[in-house]
């Protein structure tokens, strides 16, 4: 459990609130807010606006989809930018 804290808060996330089991949040622009709950050796993602719910007992398969997630969100972010300006593809 440790693990997945320690990888969790060097990615961005901080912890919750008032919740009896640990649940890490963070937002994203172009995600939304991305929820990670950890149970005894396994965490759960969730991404509430996207749909996504993955589970997870390896911390570096859970860093490569938080990675990839926001690698999705900024490549979505610069493509709609790069629309507006009028230069994009």
């Amino acid at each position: 459990m440790m693990m997945f804290t320690r990888m969790l808060r060097r990615q961005g996330f901080y912890r919750v609130k008032n919740q009896v089991e640990p649940v890490y949040m963070k937002h994203n622009e172009g995600l939304g807010g991305v929820y990670v709950r950890i149970e005894k050796k396994k965490a759960f993602v969730t991404v509430r606006d996207l749909g996504i719910s993955e589970e997870f007992s390896k911390v570096k398969k859970l860093e490569d989809f938080i990675t990839e997630l926001d690698d999705r969100a900024y490549r979505q972010k610069c493509f709609i930018v790069n629309k507006m300006r009028g230069t994009g593809s």
